[in-house]
């Protein structure tokens, strides 16, 4: 149990110590909700970018981080705490909030870390791996050293292929990603038979001139690929999210994302039909460290299930290297 404390608290430090920094450049920055200022440390980095400066175009703090670094190599890291309901979120219990599975599911910390080459301002190739790490607070040390394969809780697999542009397009902000991810863990090959899946994704934003409000929508589109039948898995899944922004300063924003509109096709469907799923929505708060550095703490609920046992908190971090 004492480890596990002191586990929580070194989160809770790392979360506090995110929030104090981002405070700071709050304070030593006076700046407009949606633009950035160019900072010396970025004209002395000007030569090291491709074709121009992407930020020109792209002032939405959550999609510049998405975009990665201005550099034409680095180093990219996604990293997401899926954790536990308001009432435990250290918990190793991950309540089923949605209604979309049949059981509940465990806490972990989830992501990707890839390398990056930037193509010109507004492109970029990445190639990576996925990491998990589940329980994380109720692991032990040597768990979190060893792979699941070997009785550990850590696993590094599914690698990946994307390739991303952002740009403006008009009064909007543009983001579009397609990506192909290779299964190797155990489970997605052994027990749900997967091959692999891609995904294509595109984020809209429109600015309002002389507001701080950000509406806007994400398509995405998944498909599964099966080395033979499944029923337990959706053969491919389509979305649209609604969502919108308030930009308190440059640092810090409200956002709350909607989905009302998640669509399943499993195989033994006919062509053209699906399954509906529950309405959902998350509510949280963007924190923008760096240009470079994004935190969301978020909590995630369905309306439909509205109660602390069955909202699920979580946290989110975007980083890029170099």
């Amino acid at each position: 149990m004492k480890g596990n404390a002191v586990k929580k608290q070194i989160l809770l430090s790392l979360v506090v110590a995110g929030s104090l920094i981002a405070t700071a450049h709050a304070q030593e920055e006076s700046q407009q909700s949606n633009t950035s200022t160019l900072k010396a440390s970025e004209v002395q980095k000007s030569e090291e970018k491709v074709g121009g400066d992407i930020d020109n175009e792209i002032t939405n703090a959550k999609m510049r981080a998405d975009s990665g670094s201005k550099s034409k190599w680095s180093l990219s890291a996604d990293l997401t705490y899926a954790g536990g309901n308001l009432e435990a979120p250290f918990s190793d219990v991950r309540p089923n909030y949605s209604g979309d599975a049949s059981a509940n599911s465990i806490t972990s910390i989830d992501g990707t870390i890839a390398a990056s080459l930037r193509l010109d301002k507004n492109q970029r190739l990445s190639f990576g791996t996925g990491v998990t790490l589940n329980t994380p607070f109720q692991s032990t040390g040597e768990e979190m050293l060893k792979s699941s394969e070997n009785g550990g809780s850590a696993e590094v697999a599914t690698p990946y292929l994307s390739w991303k542009y952002s740009g403006r397009i008009g009064k909007t902000q543009n983001s579009l990603s397609v990506s192909y991810y290779h299964a190797t863990s155990n489970y997605d090959t052994n027990a749900l038979k997967i091959s692999g899946y891609s995904s294509i994704s595109h984020v809209v934003i429109l600015d309002i001139e002389g507001s701080n409000w950000q509406p806007g929508l994400s398509t995405s589109f998944l498909q599964m690929m099966f080395t033979e039948e499944n029923q337990k898995l959706y053969q491919y899944q389509i979305g649209f999210y609604p969502f919108v922004e308030y930009a308190f300063n440059d640092t810090y924003s409200f956002r709350t994302v909607f989905r009302p509109f998640t669509y399943d096709h499993y195989e033994s469907m006919d062509f053209g039909t699906f399954k509906r799923n529950l309405y959902t929505q998350s509510l949280g708060l963007g924190i923008a460290v760096a240009r470079d550095l994004y935190l969301y703490p978020n909590m995630q609920f369905a309306p439909e299930n509205l109660s602390p046992d069955l909202t699920n908190v979580g946290l989110s971090m975007t980083a890029n290297i170099f």
